[in-house]
């Protein structure tokens, strides 16, 4: 038999290289407090330590997205609100102007708020978050939502996008409102009008809320003169007499009453009010038995807003028995011109921008309560991390002293061993 001093030499390192492995793997654990510092360590821990990983990172970006969510609807919420103050403060100084006691000086200060109001408003339609980008402008948050023209219009240059935000793997928030919905589509008697287009007429009913009444009454007999255009246009009105009331609406035209003759004799059974045209052209309303005269409500085909420069109106006089006019004239027009129509208008648009509010709020009730989700979520991954991918330290500590022990002994035997030669196991 060949004894090798040489391969045993060389099994001995071998070995202890490996125990000094093990050793610098424990303490590597134990500094960083994980069990599984390489795949090798235990592959099938380390794919579901993998998978719960990258969970819980995809928890985080949720959890991301819902903050800046929270944010983005708080800014659009504020803005919603300061538009309602807007649209209260105009409504407010609508029926101040609405007031007998106003002189002209008192409505020409009003108009300037109301503008600079309007300004405010496009303003607030233009609020961008903290990132730069416009709540109400769509996909296209790169630019101003609404431009104010020289001419005084106000368009709209966003598209009909929603931002939205995913804050699970099957849920996703809304971030913000498209601007068309928010300001340019307010429903009223009229149909769909913007915000902005109600700001206009509110200015314009109150330049010419001196001017201007939704009724006019008149003793026995009266006169209604009325501007209208070549072509014929649909004009109606609420006529009352001491029979009752009834709504007369017909075509006219300049110089052309009969339709009103036609429609208002037809009802007379109704309302107990005769009329024909006078020498003057204008429409001669009698009362049979010189009772009250009413007429209200005028609605005027074209006229939808309230205009700076009254274009279609009737001026309607009262005259006595003997043909005496009696008061002022009163001049009757398109109830889109009457105030109280345009305060009526900006009340829609108030309880329009309130639901759009509502909805912002369900946006920020889903986040909240996501958010709980969500991190109750990560809680219960990062258990299960823990659970596979944490130290017991007692553990490790142990058994790298065990381990460190014995490699020092079998050191000290392999030296005292290595120390002897042949002729040592011949005595």
């Amino acid at each position: 038999m060949e004894i090798s001093t040489k391969l045993f030499n060389k099994q001995a390192i071998s070995r202890f290289g490996e125990i000094n492995e093990d050793i610098q793997s424990l303490q590597a654990q134990i500094a960083t407090g994980k069990s599984i510092l390489r795949a090798s360590d235990d592959p099938v821990a380390a794919v579901n330590l993998s998978v719960a990983k990258e969970q819980r990172n995809l928890l985080e970006r949720f959890e991301t997205n819902a903050h800046d969510a929270k944010r983005r609807l708080a800014l659009t919420d504020g803005a919603l609100q300061q538009a309602i103050n807007v649209m209260t403060r105009i409504s407010e100084l609508a029926i101040q102007a609405a007031n007998d006691t106003y002189g002209t000086q008192d409505r020409a200060a009003i108009e300037r708020e109301v503008d600079e109001l309007t300004g405010v408003m496009v303003s607030i339609a233009n609020t961008r978050d903290a990132r730069g980008l416009n709540l109400f402008g769509g996909f296209r948050t790169d630019i101003d939502a609404f431009k104010q023209h020289p001419d005084g219009r106000i368009t709209y240059e966003g598209d009909a996008g929603q931002r939205q935000l995913k804050l699970s793997e099957s849920l996703q928030v809304t971030t913000s409102l498209d601007g068309a919905n928010a300001f340019m589509r307010v429903e009223t008697p009229d149909g769909s009008q913007s915000v902005f287009d109600m700001l206009k007429t509110a200015k314009h009913t109150i330049s010419t809320a001196a001017a201007t009444t939704r009724q006019a009454t008149a003793i026995g007999s009266a006169t209604v003169d009325f501007t209208l255009p070549r072509d014929p246009i649909t004009v109606g009105f609420t006529l009352t007499g001491s029979k009752g009331s009834t709504t007369i609406s017909t075509d006219v035209s300049r110089g052309n009453l009969t339709g009103f003759v036609t429609a208002i004799n037809a009802q007379t059974g109704v309302t107990g009010i005769s009329a024909l045209v006078d020498s003057n052209g204008a429409l001669a309303l009698t009362e049979t038995f010189n009772g009250d005269i009413s007429m209200e409500d005028m609605e005027i085909q074209g006229v939808d807003f309230g205009e700076e420069d009254i274009t279609y109106f009737a001026n309607f006089n009262s005259y006595d028995g003997m043909g005496r006019k009696i008061g002022e004239t009163r001049k009757l027009t398109d109830t889109d011109q009457i105030v109280s129509s345009s305060v009526n208008n900006l009340n829609k648009t108030i309880e329009h921008i309130s639901t759009q509010m509502a909805f912002i709020g369900a946006q920020m009730n889903k986040t909240d309560n996501q958010l709980q989700v969500l991190a109750e979520r990560k809680i219960s991954v990062s258990e299960e991390i823990s659970e596979i991918g944490d130290a017991d330290l007692t553990e490790l500590i142990t058994e790298l002293q065990s381990m460190i022990l014995n490699r020092d002994a079998a050191q000290q035997a392999f030296v005292k061993i290595g120390q002897q030669s042949l002729f040592d196991y011949l005595r």
